[in-house]
């Protein structure tokens, strides 16, 4: 009744589709609870039949048994809280009537019982499985896994909290949500009041001061304490010790944002490299100095696997939005080691810190780097210099077929002679160099990427013209040094009287960008300093105040924090240039505030850098509320001199508005002018600019419950053309939403932004005129007693699709998703001879995708539809036509998400207006599914018609790979007694791949499929089935053809709550007119071979006890000319 509650009140968009990497049998695929009934699963392109997983409704967990899957989509609905979790309705404190006193209360001392461990105080959830599995096909291969969460009580006043896996997770989360599951967080906490100890994984918050800012993930140990001085707690002593590994690198990107362009924009790393990971959740967005919110429903999201970051419509990039990225990302070239101490010593007028803080690479510890002593010794003279740490990647190994190998030769160019060129090859004799290709740029190097079958990326030689390369690419690497961050923090504030205080705070700090070197160390250490007065001003009238204040800061050239400290944009905001220097600031700053209903604000600051810059600000704000109008208003001026260069930037924005009962109207103007000139001229340089921006606005006011808003924007730049300004472009952006709330039976959500960008003048500018659409379209129904419910979502917008490549990487026989077939007998693995195995024992790859660096621009479009009718519910017990009509029910849903080459603006926002053909497809799939059924709910009869198609299409790096797959089926279920029921399924389709670089593996297969069964069941124990399927295919794109018969007898034996035994056996005779030895016979024959077949499988499982369960396995098959192949595997699973 609850669930059925909570489903009716929520809105109806709390449908989620995503597709999720199988990485653990053990999966939660969302921070809320799932619907019972909701939840459908696709693996390797067909829905996952109920015992192949088991769902934990409430915690959002998925248990998958079957291991032969690389990824799984997952489509269900959530409720709007996770069940799993404890709630509490009240407080159970509001017992206890205010002012209430217990007079006298007697309770017996109770002392902690270690037999106690497994009462209701200590809550567990898990399990734990050790399993062998063996065969003559493949070697021991032993399997554990790990899955424990602990929270509760260990004594009276002692808790613990626990996340606990032995997985080794390569991946991070999706980050599509605002609050993410970390699935690789492995932690055990104990702790009470004044004490806590974390072992594992945990986070290093900034502590109290301004200049160590921090936002560490690390593996470690961490204890902290609370130590009062006095019993009333006014002084305390506050201390957190940590020694731990670090988990990733900081790093601060800065992007420009592009027109029309919501993502992906690539992060990279802060030593540029191309392809990071960054650690889930670390990262903070930021545009325009606003920090963003992440999820689909907010600002952004972003692919942590792939450092791509992707913009929501909710929030349209434009040319003059300022993008940055702070983030952190796994780099483990060295063992990284970090200690942090934070200290503070509270009392009643004051408060004191002292933070320490160390993280060192173990130069001799290197992780994903070799050094040889050679290298250590280039390291060590290099200094601070690290763009000279460049080396031959060239490693000569020997011919082996896992790698993509080179031969080295001399080339004859015209007259010219090049020695040493690398070539590729699969040549045993001579293929024996592995080579390491770095991007320097254009016409950096003398190699280019060429498309190739290898399975890995191939890179070809190109002569010089004129002595310039002309490729990007060269077999060399960019060694990393091994760096040394260190800094310490001391600081106060302290209460000096009623309405006065002080700060002061200091910061030194070590950086060594290179340990093996001891040059350039004068520039490691570095120190700061800032100082604060704060003086709140008495007033006759205690809601008003007024407040002054002081501050100074030093940075010394040479200062390095661990992380930024100060504001996002504070180098624009001062027209900073990047040039180190010692710096000097000052501010004065004079506030007021009546009732917080207006408020009045100054600030005076000046910036100097030694010798090379200074700088006055002068900064105002104003706020208004009365009788429902609103002003808020700010502006600052900014004078400064730098060299030979002067600048003033001034800007300002305001806006008022007014609550008119319902709806609030308004305006707001905006500007900014920056003018750069040369000292003693008036000539503008280049980076001047000005813009001016006005805007109409309306929206709902906070009292009402549906929300809306409509408003337009007009802006324009002005850039310097002959020593002024002049107008540059013109940008307008009409935006609207509306989100209905209150009613049981809509849920209606809607945003959309219309963006048109003019060139006034195409010589002062690289952009070009454009007009594009983001939007989001949300609409759901429910009517008569959810006999008939939809549901609609619409989503438009423009971005950049990035063409991938992928390899194959052997893993453990069994523990794969792919095997290798040596089709052209070369020895050598391609990319065409790998498939997805039929056979758990022959899966022994794994493919990765790796995104290149090529993006093109796309207009992007998603669609989705449900719609569900059942007459049963609305006319059950009616009779004449309305009780016919309740027999019959419709299930449709459809998808689709399309990515192509922007065109005409009407043609992008149509998400059916491409086909699979479509040259301008970047990216494209497509699912349609219709269940028609008569008596779906009847245990006697039953008769389903189901249509289906799949069809999907991405762009590799050596063309495009496309998939289809339809077929109209008939199922039908008839029990002809209380034991024995007839089952019979009919489907008859096609299947068709088409690949633009191996059309060897294109086919084209019509296929008829017709199983019937006969199942026997005596009572609740024992079930026993036999069947036949006929399969009949042909390949249309060449000759072949197969027809199969599979005879099929099935056991099943269960003893309730104890154990239940499966045995199955299947005979197939296939009877095929081609060889047996391709891609496309692999795909006809479903992994089998031409003539007699048998397969096996007999399955125990046996709860051995309430929290331990038994798993023994055995399959086999046989073909004609081929040895029988067993394989078996035991394995015992303890839940907690």
């Amino acid at each position: 009744m609850l669930i059925d509650v909570l489903v009716n009140a929520q809105e109806i968009n709390n449908l989620r589709i995503r597709e999720i990497p199988v990485s653990a049998d053990t999966i939660r695929i969302d921070s809320l609870s799932i619907i019972p009934g909701t939840l459908q699963i696709k693996g390797n392109g067909r829905l996952l039949e109920a015992g192949e997983y088991f769902v934990d409704h409430a915690g959002a967990r998925i248990y998958i048994k079957t291991t032969r899957l690389e990824k799984i989509s997952v489509s269900y609905r959530v409720l709007s809280l996770d069940l799993s979790k404890p709630f509490f309705h009240k407080d159970k404190n509001l017992l206890n009537k205010p002012g209430d006193t217990v007079e006298y209360h007697f309770a017996a001392e109770k002392k902690f019982n270690r037999y106690e461990y497994d009462n209701s105080q200590l809550k567990k959830n898990g399990s734990i499985s050790r399993g062998v599995s063996f065969g003559n096909n493949q070697d021991v291969i032993v399997n554990s896994n790990l899955n424990l969460q602990l929270s509760g009580k260990l004594s009276n006043d002692l808790d613990i909290e626990a996340a606990i896996t032995d997985n080794n997770i390569p991946v991070q989360p999706d980050g599509n949500t605002q609050q993410i599951q970390e699935f690789d967080k492995v932690y055990i906490s104990v702790f009470n009041k004044k004490n806590r100890l974390t072992v594992g994984d945990y986070e290093i918050k900034r502590p109290t001061g301004n200049f160590m800012q921090l936002n560490k993930k690390v593996q470690g140990a961490m204890f902290s304490t609370i130590v009062p001085l006095e019993k009333n707690g006014v002084k305390a002593f506050k201390t957190t010790v940590s020694g731990a590994v670090a988990k990733g690198k900081y790093c601060r990107m800065n992007i420009t944002g592009q027109e029309g362009n919501q993502g992906p924009y690539k992060l990279k790393g802060a030593e540029n490299e191309t392809f990071i990971i960054v650690l889930a959740g670390s990262e903070k967005i930021y545009i325009d100095g606003k920090l963003l919110t992440r999820g689909e429903e907010n600002d952004y999201v972003i692919d942590y696997n792939t450092g791509e970051l992707t913009f929501t419509p909710n929030f349209p990039v434009t040319k003059d939005k300022r993008i940055v990225a702070e983030f952190e990302y796994s780099e483990r070239s060295y063992a990284r080691f970090m200690v942090y101490n934070s200290n503070e010593y509270i009392t009643k007028n004051s408060k004191s810190w002292l933070n320490i803080y160390s993280e060192q690479d173990a130069r001799n510890q290197p992780v994903q780097q070799e050094l040889s002593d050679v290298q250590k010794q280039l390291l060590s003279g290099i200094g601070d210099s690290l763009n000279l740490a460049l080396v031959p990647n060239i490693d000569s190994i020997g011919f082996n077929n896992d790698y993509v190998l080179y031969k080295k030769t001399d080339t004859l160019v015209g007259t010219d002679l090049y020695t040493g060129v690398f070539v590729f090859s699969t040549d045993p004799d001579s293929a024996v160099y592995r080579l390491g290709f770095t991007q320097l740029g254009e016409n950096k190097g003398n190699y280019v990427q060429v498309q190739s079958s290898a399975n890995g990326k191939v890179y070809r030689w190109v002569a010089p013209v004129l002595g310039i390369p002309q490729g990007s690419y060269e077999p060399v690497v960019l060694l990393v040094t091994p760096k040394k961050k260190q800094m310490i923090s001391a600081g106060t504030d302290y209460k000096i009287g009623k309405n006065t205080s002080a700060g002061a705070e200091i910061g030194i700090t070590n950086n060594d960008l290179n340990t093996f070197s001891s040059l350039n160390a004068e520039d490691n250490t570095g120190y700061a300093v800032t100082l604060s007065l704060k003086q709140n001003i008495p007033l006759r009238d205690t809601l008003r105040k007024m407040t002054a204040g002081a501050g100074y800061q030093l940075i010394n050239e040479n200062f390095e924090p661990v992380e930024r400290f100060r504001n996002v944009e504070f180098e624009r905001d001062w027209n900073l240039s990047s040039e180190k220097s010692g710096e000097h600031f000052l501010n004065f700053n004079l506030g007021y505030i009546n009732r917080n209903i207006n408020r009045a604000a100054y600030k005076l600051e000046w910036l100097t850098k030694e010798n090379i810059f200074e700088a006055w600000r002068n900064n105002a704000e104003f706020f208004l509320d009365k009788k429902g109008f609103k002003i808020d208003a700010s502006g600052s001026l900014l004078n400064s001199t730098a060299g030979l260069q002067t600048t003033a930037f001034a800007r300002h924005k305001a806006s008022l508005s007014k609550a008119i009962s319902f709806i609030t109207i308004g305006a707001a103007e905006s500007s900014e002018n920056n003018k750069w000139n040369y000292n003693g001229s008036d000539s503008l340089m280049n980076n001047s600019f000005s813009f001016f921006t006005w805007e109409l606005f309306a929206n709902n006011t906070d009292t009402t419950k549906s929300k809306y808003y409509v408003g337009y924007k007009n802006r324009k730049d002005l850039l310097p053309l002959n020593n002024q300004l002049n107008d540059a472009t013109l940008g307008e952006d009409f935006s609207a939403g509306l989100n209905l709330a209150g009613s049981e039976i809509h849920s209606f959500r809607t945003s959309i932004n219309y963006r048109n960008l003019e060139i006034i003048n195409d010589s002062l500018t690289t952009n070009k005129p454009d007009n594009n659409i983001t939007g989001r379209f949300e609409y759901g129904i429910r009517l008569l007693k959810n006999t008939i419910s939809s549901s609609t979502f619409y989503e438009t917008g423009s971005g950049m699709e990035v063409k991938k490549e992928f390899s194959y990487l052997e893993v453990a026989p069994g523990q794969g998703v792919f095997q290798w077939t040596d089709y052209n007998g070369n020895g050598v693995k391609e990319l065409d001879e790998f498939e997805v195995a039929v056979f758990q024992d022959q899966a022994s790859y794994i493919r990765v995708f790796t995104p290149t660096s090529e993006y093109i621009r796309t207009a992007n479009n998603q669609f989705n539809q449900l719609f569900n009718i059942m007459p049963e519910r609305l006319w059950k017990n009616k009779k004449g036509v309305r009780k016919i009509l309740s027999h019959f029910s419709d299930q449709f849903a459809y998808r689709i998400n399309s990515k192509k080459i922007s065109g005409e603006l009407m043609d992008d926002l149509n998400p059916f207006a491409s086909g699979l053909s479509d040259t301008m497809l970047m990216s494209f799939g497509n699912t349609v599914r219709n269940t028609f059924s008569l008596n779906r709910t009847s245990a006697v009869a039953g008769l389903d018609y189901i249509y289906q198609a799949n069809s999907n299409r991405i762009i590799l790096t050596n063309g495009a790979d496309t998939r289809r797959q339809f077929f109209n089926g008939l199922q039908f279920r008839w029990n002809v007694t209380k034991k024995i029921m007839v089952l019979d399924k009919v489907n008859r389709g096609e299947k068709t791949y088409e690949s633009e670089y191996f059309p060897g593996k294109n086919y084209e297969i019509p296929y008829t499929d017709n199983e019937a069964t006969l199942r026997f069941q005596p009572g609740n124990t024992l079930r026993i089935s036999i069947s036949h399927k006929y399969s009949g295919k042909s390949n249309t794109l060449g000759t072949e053809k197969s027809v199969e018969n599979n005879m099929g007898v099935e056991f099943r034996y269960n003893v309730l709550s104890t154990s239940n035994l499966s045995v199955n056996f299947n005979y197939i005779l296939i009877d095929y007119n081609a060889s047996a030895g391709t891609p496309v016979a692999y795909t006809m024959l479903d992994g089998l071979q031409p003539g007699k077949n048998a397969t096996w499988v007999v399955l125990y499982q046996r709860n051995l006890s309430k929290s331990l369960q038994m798993n023994l396995t055995y399959n086999g098959r046989k073909s004609e000319d081929l040895k029988t192949v067993h394989t078996g595997g035991v394995q015992l699973r303890a839940y907690f």
